[in-house]
């Protein structure tokens, strides 16, 4: 649990960022929502590297979860400035910021990949 709350708190903190260095590059104008799309979308994507059971290096799993959630950004983007270089940029930028995210949730916080619930022994299931 706590390695799902510290990977979220990062995610909002990464949109932070994101939300400051788009509104303050002009790539696009500020509105409150843009804003809360660009920090709820970071906040997702800290929550999905923190539930993630991915069994990969702790970078590899924070690049590959940051670009499958933080691709939904780049969509809108595209939806909303149309088939420039931006959606395409952000959505490598996406990889940066996951692997920001699990840099700090694993390396600095030394939170663990959550290990996977298996069926206990004695357990009988059905095969069909």
């Amino acid at each position: 649990m706590k390695r799902i709350l510290i990977a979220t708190l990062f995610g909002l903190i990464m949109g932070g960022v994101c939300a400051t260095l788009t509104f303050k590059g002009g790539l696009l104008p500020f509105t409150v929502t843009t804003l809360i799309w660009i920090l709820l979308n970071r906040a997702v994507m800290g929550f999905a590297i923190g539930v993630s059971g991915l069994r990969l290096h702790w970078a590899w799993n924070g690049i590959l979860v940051g670009i499958a959630v933080g691709s939904v950004f780049s969509y809108f983007l595209f939806m909303k400035v149309g088939p420039v270089a931006l959606p395409l940029i952000n959505f490598f930028a996406n990889g940066i910021f996951g692997l920001i995210i699990e840099f700090f949730t694993t390396v600095v916080f030394k939170q663990p990949v959550l290990p996977r619930v298996r069926p206990t022994e004695g357990v009988v299931t059905a095969h069909v």
